[in-house]
């Protein structure tokens, strides 16, 4: 295009050419370039296309020194738990998480993690930030209360499994101190950064309901409740009034004004009230302040359910054998126990109907007694024989009984035998597993029966020699225990020691099937609709324990007003108790007059607002970054990095607009020379 030839043209005049020889002509004028600078323009455009396609970049990282650069794998942990609302805490946590969104580069990637006492992942590895700030326009503060370790192992999870040669975690928190205990086991990736940010600054003065205790008491029949709660103070200068309001049933009752102290504390009683309704739905309430979650108390009462005890005692001789066990269970303050005391051998089927529990005192049994028993408890009653010296029972009904009785011994070596071993975590003696809860080993026991122990039964307590005491055998949907010595101070001296009285309360409640109810469970708790015996420990009857969890759909109905649907096709039906409040819970499409309700508080721990200091929490969990010549992922590192670069510094692009721009300027020059040319031609001709 830019190189001509030109031929000489010496014009010959001839009369005719017939007699000429044509010869190609063998000259040639020396090549020359023309149009220099559409030259120019053309070779560097397409000199411009092939660099951009090669998408060069400038290597600005140190490689040799182990610089962290390349492209990151983030990890934004986000605290929710509920002393977070504490000033503008939360909302600042938010605005940090979206400028570090706001920072991404085009091959960094995100997650974004909330938690309190667990941690869930709202985003995992994604580098659109539409999405990232999207989720974060769905967070609100919950519940419960701080816990980091969940939420570092998921933040090593993530950083283990990335291929991305930098990992970055920001933690942003108020760092209560109950948060992090120091042996949870997390260990960030070697290498991994942690940056944290804390939200928290002086703590404020808060006042908080940290228990309430709720005695009964019979009184004429009816049964009544007196609340008592306490109050407490941290921080503050001043002494401070308070008032203090007990609401049932959403109605304010009563108030009382209580006086604390700074970092003081305080008791208000309440008068009395009657509990007349199930499921009644009180609370302990204080005026609100900055950290409004632990301002109030919720519970749950509902009228006590007396259980229904038979007490059978073979009726010879002069003593009263059950004196002891009947005055014992008369002690009650809210009359948790109906007695019917026979003093017979036999047991009718009169005396079953509409009872809890059966105990058989020292009493000689005959055949046809044992059936109607075997029937009861295998229908769910429950049975307490008491071996002692008039004691019998017929071998017709022998499997009823967790083992075979034998003659009865003497123990009157030194000051007589001693319990010598009780199994702590059995419902009856785990009451007393503490310390000074009650103590077994003052009991003398001078006579006891020998007892075989059968294949199906459990020991329960042992004396000190070895041999049976207390064993234990489920029938059919009910309880056997049988006590291989009495239960009056004939044989032994049980019955005169403190301990006494609770332990005759524990086994009678255990073998009526009665489970102490909860006035209120604490957030992270969760509840087995399903289980006829988890409902009753929130406060239903039998009755309507096995209605409710018998193969029927469930609707619940959270403090928020979300309604979660539990079918019974779905397996078990746990209810995660995830709000404070009051849950609500009933067959789907029904309205019942006093349905079942579930009081839930917040864990009062997370009221404590000492921090920890967050340097010492980033330097438990991190660790010096190693040589990266030594890694085994530094070639493929290297080259993320050069990726990264090559994407943030994307001079591929601007090199395109400039050839772009001389491929026009091309276009123009090159048009305008031609019509130059074609001009210069026809002047010339």
């Amino acid at each position: 295009v830019h190189l001509t030839r030109r031929q000489r043209r010496n014009v010959v005049t001839f009369p005719s050419l017939m007699f000429l020889e044509r010869i190609p002509f063998q000259e040639q004028r020396r090549r020359r370039i023309q149009h220099w600078l559409l030259l120019a323009l053309r070779s560097l455009a397409l000199a411009l296309l092939a660099l951009a396609f090669a998408r060069p970049f400038l290597d600005r990282s140190d490689l040799s020194l182990g610089a962290a650069s390349g492209p990151r794998e983030i990890v934004v942990l986000l605290d929710q738990s509920y002393s977070m609302e504490i000033g503008d805490q939360f909302t600042r946590a938010l605005d940090e998480a979206r400028e570090i969104f706001a920072d991404l580069g085009p091959m960094d990637r995100a997650s974004l993690v909330v938690f309190g006492q667990g941690a869930r992942v709202v985003a995992r590895s994604t580098g659109d930030r539409l999405r990232l700030n999207a989720a974060l326009d769905t967070l609100s503060i919950s519940s419960s209360s701080t816990n980091f370790g969940p939420a570092l192992k998921v933040a090593q999870t993530v950083l283990e499994e990335s291929e991305l040669p930098v990992g970055e975690v920001y933690l942003l928190s108020d760092f209560q101190s109950i948060g992090w205990a120091g042996d949870e086991g997390v260990y960030l990736p070697a290498g991994a950064k942690v940056i944290s940010i804390k939200l928290s600054e002086d703590p404020p003065d808060n006042i908080q309901v940290t228990d309430v205790d709720l005695i009964r008491q019979a009184v004429s029949g009816r049964e009544r409740i007196t609340p008592t709660a306490r109050i407490a103070r941290n921080g503050g200068v001043d002494a401070l009034e308070v008032d203090v309001r007990l609401e049932l049933d959403g109605q304010e009752i009563q108030t009382r004004t209580v006086t604390l102290e700074a970092n003081g504390a305080a008791s208000v009683a309440f008068q009395p009230f009657t509990v007349s309704q199930s499921h009644t739905r009180g609370s302990i309430r204080i005026p609100t302040d900055e950290l409004t979650a632990d301002d109030v108390m919720n519970f749950v009462v509902s009228p006590g359910t007396a259980l229904s005890l038979l007490i059978i005692d073979g009726g010879g001789g002069s003593t009263d054998a059950s004196l002891y066990l009947r005055r014992a269970l008369e002690i009650s303050d809210d009359g948790r126990f109906r007695l019917t005391h026979r003093r017979t051998n036999n047991v009718r089927a009169e005396d079953l109907d509409g009872t809890d529990a059966v105990i058989i005192n020292d009493a000689r049994i005959d055949g046809v007694s044992a059936e109607r028993l075997r029937n009861f408890v295998q229908a769910g009653g429950g049975l307490l024989v008491v071996l002692g010296e008039r004691a019998g029972w017929p071998a017709s009904a022998q499997d009823l009984l967790p083992g075979a009785a034998g003659e009865p011994q003497d123990r009157l070596q030194g000051r007589g035998g001693r319990l010598g071993h009780l199994e702590y975590g059995h419902p009856v003696f785990e009451p007393f597993s503490g310390p000074r809860s009650g103590d077994f080993t003052g009991a003398r026991f001078f006579r006891a029966r020998n007892f075989v122990l059968s294949d199906s039964a459990s020991v329960l307590a042992r004396f000190d020699d070895g041999s049976v005491a207390f064993a234990e055998q489920t029938y059919g949907l009910g309880t056997v225990l049988v006590w291989t010595s009495t239960l009056d101070s004939f044989w032994n001296d049980l019955a005169l020691q403190p301990v006494y009285l609770p332990f005759i309360h524990r086994v009678s409640e255990y073998i009526g099937g009665r489970t102490e109810a909860l006035p209120w469970f604490t957030i992270g708790q969760v509840l087995d609709l399903g289980d006829p015996a988890a409902l009753a420990s929130a406060g239903l009857v039998s009755a309507e324990s096995a209605e409710l969890s018998d193969d029927r759909d469930q609707v619940a109905l959270t403090p928020s007003g979300q309604s979660i649907d539990l079918s019974s096709d779905d397996g078990p039906r746990y209810l995660a108790l995830d709000e404070s409040g009051f849950y609500t819970i009933r067959p789907p499409r029904s309205n019942p007059e006093r349905p079942f309700v579930v009081a839930v508080n917040v864990e009062l721990e997370e009221s404590n607002l000492t921090t920890l200091d967050p340097e010492e929490l980033v330097a438990q969990v991190t660790s010096s970054a190693p040589n990266p010549d030594a890694a085994p992922g530094f070639v493929q590192a290297t080259a993320l990095q050069m990726e990264d670069q090559e994407r943030r510094q994307a001079l591929w692009r601007w090199m395109l607009i400039a050839a772009f721009g001389l491929l026009a300027a091309e276009t123009l020059m090159s048009n305008w020379v031609s019509r130059r040319t074609a001009a210069a031609t026809l002047t010339t001709t």
